[in-house]
C-alpha cells in the first residue's frame, strides 16, 4: 500500500508539473481536486473555530465580547437580503478598520523603521558600511517605485529604476533558494527513485505520443497550404 501511495505520489506531481508543456486534462484534475481539498480543510477548520471560540463561549459561558463579534458575524449574512443589506457595512467596516491597524502597526515598524535603521556609515568596518548604504537605497528606491500619486519625472524615474533592479534581484534570489531549496529539489529526487520513476517513464511516453500527435496534426495543413 504504502509503493501505491508513493506512485500516485508521484504522479500528481507529474501531473502538475505537465501544466509547463501546456494545459491539460491531467492539470485540470489535479487543480480541481486541490482547490476542492484546500476549500474543504480551510471550512472544516473555519467552523470548528467558530464553534470553539464563539458559539460555545458565547452561548454557554455568556461571554459578552464573543455574543458581540457572533452578533456581528451574524450581521454580515444580511447581505444577501436585500431590505437589510446596509447592515452588513456594519461588521465590514469594523473588520476592515480593525484588520488595516494591525497590519499597519505590525508592518510599519519591521517592515520600514527597522530597515531604515541601518548601522554607522563611517565606522572602521568598511564593508558593513557599504552594506548599509546599499539597504538604505533599496528600501527608498524601492518605496519611491510604488508611489503612483505623482508623475515620475527624471529624477524620481531614476530612482523607481533602481528600486526596481533591487526588487529584480529580491525576486530572483527568492526563486533560487526555492528551488534550491528542500520543496523542488526533494521531489525531482523522489521522481528518479523506486515507485517515482515508474511514473516519470509513462510520463515521458505520454508526453512523447503527444507531440508526435501534434506533429502529424500540422502535417495535412502543411501539405494543404503548399
Amino acid at each position: 500500500m504504502n509503493v501505491v501511495g508513493e506512485f500516485i505520489f508521484a504522479a500528481i506531481i507529474l501531473m502538475i508539473w505537465s501544466v509547463l508543456y501546456k494545459n491539460n486534462p491531467f492539470y485540470k484534475l489535479i487543480s480541481s481536486m486541490s482547490v476542492g481539498l484546500m476549500l474543504a480543510f480551510w471550512l472544516k477548520g473555519g467552523i470548528d473555530a467558530i464553534i470553539k471560540d464563539v458559539l460555545r463561549p458565547a452561548l454557554l459561558d455568556m461571554n459578552l465580547a464573543r455574543f458581540a463579534v457572533l452578533v456581528l458575524g451574524v450581521v454580515m449574512f444580511l447581505r444577501f437580503y436585500k431590505g437589510l443589506a446596509f447592515a452588513s457595512k456594519w461588521p465590514i467596516a469594523i473588520l476592515a478598520g480593525v484588520g488595516t491597524a494591525i497590519a499597519t502597526k505590525g508592518a510599519i515598524p519591521t517592515m520600514i523603521l527597522s530597515q531604515i535603521k541601518v548601522g554607522s556609515f563611517v565606522s572602521s568596518d568598511i564593508l558593513g558600511n557599504v552594506n548599509n548604504v546599499l539597504i538604505w537605497i533599496g528600501v527608498i528606491s524601492t518605496l519611491v517605485y510604488f508611489m503612483f500619486s505623482f508623475k515620475h519625472g527624471p529624477v524620481v524615474g531614476g530612482i523607481s529604476k533602481i528600486g526596481q533592479v533591487y526588487m529584480m534581484i529580491a525576486f530572483g534570489v527568492i526563486f533560487g533558494q526555492y528551488v534550491y531549496g528542500t520543496s523542488v529539489m526533494a521531489q525531482m529526487l523522489y521522481l528518479l527513485k523506486y515507485p517515482g520513476y515508474y511514473a516519470t517513464i509513462i510520463a515521458v511516453l505520454v508526453l512523447a505520443a503527444s507531440i508526435v500527435r501534434e506533429k502529424n496534426k500540422t502535417k495535412p495543413a502543411e501539405e494543404t497550404k503548399a
